[in-house]
């Protein structure tokens, strides 16, 4: 085999691009960095891979004051995880919080 041939074959295969511009790596990356632990990376990354826009979902309780701290973390979470592609869907839970006052 000729060496451009031999080049040819070896160079990493390309990986499709996301909406976001981003690769399926930084996506991987960005995604797995929202959490402290994720129990199955490769099933992180094949879903990913496989759904341009997978869903997650974020549940609250609004009762008491919530620290400053919450709402910042929870929208840095939130934008890493929508440059990413993911689609959110929020659950309030507004009645539980009426039942405890």
């Amino acid at each position: 085999m000729s060496e451009a041939a031999t080049a040819e074959t070896k160079k990493p295969k390309e990986q499709k691009n996301h909406p976001s511009g981003m690769t399926l790596d930084e996506r991987f990356k960005l995604a797995r960095s929202v959490g402290a632990e994720c129990i199955q990376e490769e099933e992180l990354r094949n879903l990913l891979d496989k759904h341009p826009s997978p869903s997650a979902y974020d549940g609250f309780e609004p009762s008491g004051r919530m620290h400053i701290a919450q709402g910042i973390l929870k929208s840095i979470n939130v934008n890493k995880l929508t440059k990413c592609g993911v689609k959110f869907i929020f659950w309030v839970a507004d009645w539980f919080a009426m039942l405890n006052n």
